[in-house]
């Protein structure tokens, strides 16, 4: 697998790691810092107590998040020769999608001792799997998917390969020429990864929802689908024309305003609500739950179990009664181009 195609990406070897921190009134410099950093950043032990240990010889300022960022950035800068990868690379090349507990991954040169809340990896690392963003060495974003395709399940791996696709443009077009000539280890898996990607996903959402509802025998559910309501082009988040079945999310992307109208052209629309609040949305008006979806196209009936596995507040509403099924003046146009 070919890892020297061009790709544009956006590298700096003088800036600093983009950390998030608030500004501190004190002035004092945010983490990572190591030990000796620290000592002569803050010279007052006073202010030194306003510090928190990371890990051996590191620490952060007590009001910055200890997130995968800060632990990534710090674990680089205690090995300076090694390149961050898989998760942590992804990271800073821009998925979010990337669970709160994940650990920051490294590949060294050679083996050392295996650290708590730290992955270390060895092994071949071509020179051209390498490249710097933000003064710090990682995989390039081609080696970052490989590697994402190899670690993870498959659902985690399309919906982080597919977050990638959408910060670093031309991405996708360079996994699609790398996967029609697979080479190495995990090839078969990476092209399995690949063929699963949909590069115009908006969400990390619609991406999980997209799989399940594929995995469960629903594979006309894609993204894209644009339809005309009330004089409005509207971009449905996730869709299957054929089953006249739409998956709204929280954010709606527009289409919270136009469900009533959706419903009255005969579709079904299913409310995702997301299971870290479940039950606490008001339910919305006409809406049925899951076992209760009498009167529906029976084909739609399976769509919420699959979908209530991950969003076990999902909502479901019928077509309103009454109203014309037919689409005499082209409700939906199919896919946007």
């Amino acid at each position: 697998m070919s890892e020297t195609a061009p790709i544009r990406v956006q590298t700096s070897r003088a800036r600093e790691p983009r950390i998030s921190a608030p500004p501190d009134p004190a002035g004092l410099p945010p983490g990572p810092l190591t030990t000796a950093e620290l000592v002569a950043a803050v010279p007052d032990p006073r202010d030194r107590g306003r510090y928190v240990r990371i890990w051996h010889g590191h620490y952060r300022r007590d009001d910055q998040v200890d997130d995968l960022r800060l632990r990534s950035v710090a674990l680089a800068r205690s090995w300076p020769e090694g390149v961050l990868r898989g998760r942590s690379a992804a990271l800073l090349w821009g998925d979010d999608s990337a669970p709160a507990d994940s650990l920051p991954e490294i590949w060294l040169p050679a083996t050392r001792r295996t650290r708590e809340g730290r992955v270390y990896r060895y092994g071949a690392m071509p020179p051209a799997s390498v490249t710097q963003l933000d003064g710090i060495r990682v995989t390039t974003p081609l080696r970052t998917c490989r590697d994402l395709a190899c670690d993870l399940d498959l659902e985690g791996a399309v919906v982080a390969v597919e977050r990638l696709c959408a910060a670093i443009p031309g991405l996708a077009g360079l996994l699609a020429a790398a996967a029609e000539h697979p080479s190495g280890r995990g090839a078969r898996r990476f092209a399995e990864v690949v063929a699963a990607v949909e590069p115009r996903s908006v969400s990390a959402e619609t991406t999980r929802a997209r799989l399940r509802l594929a995995a469960a025998g629903f594979g006309g559910f894609s993204e894209g689908h644009r339809i005309r309501i009330a004089g409005r082009a509207v971009s449905l988040p996730l869709a299957d024309p054929a089953l006249r079945c739409a998956v709204v999310f929280p954010d709606g992307l527009g289409v919270e305003r136009y469900r009533s109208a959706l419903r009255r052209a005969g579709w079904t629309v299913i409310v995702v609500r997301g299971p870290g609040a479940p039950g606490r949305a008001p339910r919305p008006a006409g809406a049925v739950l899951p076992q209760q979806g009498k009167g529906c196209d029976p084909g739609v009936d399976g769509v919420l179990p699959a979908l209530r596995s991950l969003w076990p507040g999902a909502l479901l509403l019928p077509p309103l009664p009454g109203e014309p099924v037919a689409d005499p003046l082209g409700m939906w146009a199919g896919r946007s181009a």
